[in-house]
């Protein structure tokens, strides 16, 4: 079990991730992870139609296109001040995740369920004497008092032991949700598996420290931890939004001072339309389906994406000559085993997803985005 268990719903960060989500990413084809997650029924990206090996590694990028002011772009970097309102707001959401991950051994079985305890629970809600969808659980980590259930599901657990089976007598709003249930009488069977107290979520996050890090040894130092995690999640999706925003502005900078070989603008189509068939078999449609839904057409759609990446990508080549900061052959095959160390591909999958070349191009990316972000958070 790893400290990724913690989920932090914070709704400033969340407000602004959900916007940058809808732009979308102009550089999703050239990202490995994303090829293979977009893939669809277990099928990878043909390496013909990906633009066979020619990429932008293929030419002196150098002597195509030139550079403009690539360390005062029109870009803002800004971390969310993390209040103690918002830490407020995520230590419950903190906490039950941690009551997720707790052991049954720890859980306290020795007296009876109170109001605002947390409790694993078994429950199945039955509408005249038949199971309705959605209505059972098992292991369900409830706060008893949070108003997370019906009106009487959590008062009617207050007073019950661990592993004593009850019926609760309920019924559901006139203004419920879902037509079938809403003011209809229903019986919930529960039974309290246990109760977990901040002693037993506070030996779950000891066992769970990362190296280095204190012990937890009350509730005050897993507030902290909630506080240090949220500025950590702050920090990274502020570094996120930042590459992003720098993704979108480098095709701007950048001006074509000498013809591009088409051989090269061919492969880059050629990788857009790979991108947007990959991401319509994810979806279960066709390109042409899914580019109408923003009111283009294919021709469209390449036209959009093939020639900006093209430059972002001639710009991130340019960049990194100009710093001296292109990998290596070493630099490469060690970047190349990393990946492949931590997606678990196999030597057989690894170029069935992209070629040579197309993870060089993709790492390069990496590598001059970690130094122009550098440049900016300073």
């Amino acid at each position: 079990m790893k400290r990724n268990i913690i989920r932090l719903l914070v709704p400033a960060l969340m407000c602004t991730m959900m916007l940058t989500a809808c732009s979308g990413d102009e550089n999703v084809h050239t990202d490995p992870n994303v090829v293979s997650q977009l893939g669809g029924n277990g099928t990878s990206a043909d390496p013909v139609a990906t633009g066979d090996a020619v990429t932008i590694f293929d030419y002196d990028m150098t002597q195509f296109v030139t550079l403009g002011d690539y360390l005062n772009m029109d870009v803002v970097y800004s971390e969310t001040e993390i209040t103690d309102d918002i830490v407020d707001y995520a230590y419950t959401n903190f906490i039950s995740d941690y009551a997720e991950a707790v052991d049954p051994s720890y859980y306290v079985t020795d007296r009876e369920v109170r109001d605002g305890d947390i409790v694993s629970l078994d429950f199945c809600g039955k509408k005249d004497g038949v199971a309705f969808d959605g209505g059972t659980a098992t292991g369900y980590i409830l706060d008893i008092g949070s108003g997370t259930f019906i009106p009487g599901f959590e008062d009617g657990l207050i007073g019950v032991m661990p592993g004593e089976e009850i019926d609760l007598d309920l019924t559901f709003p006139e203004n419920y949700g879902s037509e079938e249930l809403a003011g209809q009488a229903v019986v919930f069977t529960c039974t309290v598996q246990g109760i977990i107290t901040i002693d037993s979520i506070l030996a779950t996050a000891n066992d769970n420290l990362e190296p280095g890090q204190d012990p937890v040894n009350s509730e005050e130092d897993l507030r902290d931890l909630c506080r240090t995690e949220l500025i950590k999640q702050a920090a990274d999706y502020a570094r996120s939004d930042l590459q992003n925003q720098l993704l979108t502005v480098l095709p701007d900078i950048v001006t074509e001072s000498q013809t591009i070989p088409q051989e090269l603008k061919d492969a880059y189509d050629k990788l857009t339309l790979q991108s947007v068939t990959n991401m319509a078999s994810y979806y279960g449609v066709d390109p042409e389906t899914l580019v109408s839904y923003y009111g283009m057409t294919l021709d469209d759609y390449i036209v959009m994406y093939s020639y900006p990446q093209l430059l972002s990508d001639a710009a991130i080549y340019c960049i990194a000559v100009e710093n001296n900061i292109l990998p290596t052959e070493e630099e490469f095959v060690q970047l190349l085993e990393d990946y492949k160390n931590e997606t678990g591909i196999s030597d057989d999958q690894l170029f069935s997803e992209l070629t040579e070349e197309q993870y060089r191009v993709y790492f390069l990316e990496e590598k001059v985005m970690d130094f122009l972000m550098d440049k900016y958070t300073k």
